[in-house]
């Protein structure tokens, strides 16, 4: 028995057909497990999230428990220009710094008048290291660093 070209044209094509599929499916599974994977890095990076929770707001007007979100590089001082203002008297204008590393936040206070302590040590120009949930106080304004 002979294979005619009408059958050898149907077979190639089903061969096609059935590579297409293959395709599809790939993609479409390949697609979903990316969609899973960016909506759990998401989740992650939200929860990492680092923000100085004020625990005493002096002078400031500032409600107690009002959180700043923490990115890269910030001023901490009563200037309206800081990323994070603090408009009490007891704060220097450009009070402080905290920028993040790879071992925690580094706080660095600038020359400020009433200075910054944290856990009620002085920080100095050279910095202080933290890594969470350690009280910083910007003159008589008491903040906290938290992660989530």
């Amino acid at each position: 028995m002979t294979t005619g070209p009408t059958e050898l044209l149907v077979l190639r094509l089903a061969l096609i057909g059935v590579i297409f599929l293959f395709v599809a499916v790939m993609a479409l599974s390949m697609r979903g497990g990316l969609t899973t994977r960016q909506r759990r890095e998401a989740a992650t990076q939200r929860s990492q999230r680092w923000r100085l929770v004020v625990l005493n707001p002096g002078e400031t007007g500032i409600a107690r428990g009002s959180q700043f979100e923490l990115a890269g590089t910030m001023l901490i001082g009563r200037d309206g220009r800081a990323g994070i203002s603090l408009p009490d008297a007891s704060v220097s204008t450009r009070h402080a710094s905290i920028e993040r590393s790879t071992t925690g936040w580094k706080l660095t206070d600038l020359g400020s008048t009433n200075g910054t302590f944290v856990n009620g040590r002085p920080v100095d120009g050279r910095g202080a290291l933290l890594r969470g949930r350690e009280k910083v106080a910007f003159g008589n304004v008491v903040v906290q660093l938290s992660e989530g």
